[in-house]
C-alpha cells in the first residue's frame, strides 16, 4: 500500500502513524507543503494520512498553498480515497469540505479525557478504546462539522473531536500518532510559547500522564486497520 502523508512542518515526525506503516509493510512516501513545494495535482496513493502544523485551516493569505491543499483534500474525500486528517489535519478537511474553522476560547494541550459519543458508527470507528481514555491534545483552533459529517467523540471542553465522512475519510483533533518522544520534545520546545489557559495541563501533569500514548497508539492502529481494509 502506498501512504502519503502530508507533512506542515518540516521535522515533525508521524509516529505511530508511520510505525504502523512500517510494520505493516507499507511504502511510505512525504509531502511537506510550503510556498516552494505545491502539488498542482492530486498525487497517487491508497492512503492519505494528513498532519498537523502551527498555521490556521483559515490563513489561507499568509499560506496562500492552503488553497491548493484543501482543494486536493476535497478531490480526495469526493472520490472517496481513504483519508486521515489529524490536528490541523483535520481542520483541514473540515474546512476543505465547506465546515467553519475558527481560534477556540482557549487551548487544549495536554492529556485530556476523550469521550465517544453514542453514535453507531462511533461504536464501530473507537472500538476497543473506552469511554474516558485520555488522548494528547494540542491546539488552540476548532471546527464546525461539515456537511454529512458524523461526530464520533468529544472532550470535556472541545465538541468536535473526532468525525468520519463516508467510511474513507476520518479526521482527529487529538493526536493518537505522538509517542514519548514527540511528546516530551513539544514541551521542550514549544509549551512555554502556548499562552495560558485553564485547559493547559502543566508539564507535571503531562509527563505523569505519558503512559498515556499506549492509549493513543492501540487506537490508531485499530482506526488504521479499519480504516484500510474497507
Amino acid at each position: 500500500m502506498n501512504i502519503l502523508i502530508f507533512k506542515h512542518i518540516t521535522d515533525e515526525p508521524a509516529g505511530f502513524a508511520e510505525q504502523w506503516a512500517i510494520e505493516k509493510g507499507h511504502q511510505v512516501t512525504h509531502h511537506y507543503w510550503s510556498s516552494d513545494n505545491i502539488l498542482s495535482m492530486m498525487p497517487d496513493f491508497d492512503l492519505l494520512i494528513i498532519m498537523g502544523g502551527m498555521m490556521g485551516a483559515y490563513e489561507e493569505e499568509t499560506y496562500p498553498w492552503l488553497i491548493q491543499e484543501k482543494k486536493i483534500i476535497r478531490e480526495a474525500v469526493k472520490s472517496n480515497r481513504k483519508v486521515l486528517g489529524i490536528c490541523l489535519g483535520a481542520q483541514l478537511i473540515a474546512s476543505a469540505m465547506g465546515a467553519h474553522v475558527y481560534k477556540n476560547v482557549h487551548s487544549e494541550i495536554g492529556f485530556h479525557s476523550i469521550q465517544p459519543t453514542t453514535h453507531q458508527l462511533s461504536r464501530e470507528w473507537f472500538s476497543g478504546i473506552s469511554q474516558g481514555a485520555e488522548m494528547f491534545q494540542w491546539h488552540g483552533d476548532t471546527f464546525d462539522l461539515p456537511e454529512n459529517a458524523h461526530l464520533l467523540a468529544s472532550s470535556e471542553h472541545v465538541k468536535h473531536q473526532a468525525f468520519v465522512i463516508g467510511n474513507n475519510t476520518v479526521a482527529l483533533q487529538f493526536h493518537p500518532e505522538m509517542n514519548e518522544h514527540i511528546v516530551e520534545g513539544l514541551i521542550h520546545s514549544a509549551y512555554n510559547q502556548e499562552s495560558p489557559s485553564p485547559w493547559k495541563q502543566s508539564t507535571e501533569i503531562i509527563k505523569q500522564k505519558m503512559q498515556c500514548v499506549q492509549f493513543g497508539k492501540q487506537f490508531l492502529y485499530q482506526l488504521l486497520d479499519k480504516l484500510t481494509e474497507l
